[in-house]
């Protein structure tokens, strides 16, 4: 008896699984080629050259125009933290003190001299 003939959604099915068999053949072999290793270690090197060259110029056109560089913003932006961490521990610290004031002892001696007779307050008048 005759197969019955394939719908086009199945012969589909069977085209993109082998279509997709023979291409991942296909990098595989091609990515294991020392020409594959060589171009793409050239590429990231000529990539990694063209962003430090961005990079540079970015900056010199930033600081043209009195700008602040990405760098410069992240290293800010961590002695702000800092800062904040530490009025923080501070806060923290005063909280915790917080107790009914006490006077401060006084270091001075006594005042024990007195005024001579003529040097009264009423006397100015």
């Amino acid at each position: 008896m005759p197969k019955p003939p394939k719908s086009p959604t199945d012969m589909w099915q069977e085209f993109v699984a082998a279509w997709e068999h023979e291409m991942n053949d296909w990098s595989t072999r091609v990515t294991q080629s020392e020409q594959f290793s060589a171009a793409m270690g050239q590429a990231t090197k000529y990539s990694l050259v063209a962003q430090k060259a961005m990079t540079e110029q970015m900056e010199k056109m930033l600081q043209s125009m009195n700008l602040p560089t990405r760098n410069q913003i992240d290293e800010l932006s961590e002695r702000m933290a800092a800062l904040e961490d530490g009025l923080e521990r501070l806060r923290i610290a005063v909280e915790r003190e917080e107790t009914p004031a006490r006077p401060i002892a006084r270091s001075e001696p006594k005042r024990t001299r007195k005024a001579p007779a003529g040097d009264t307050p009423d006397d100015a008048a």
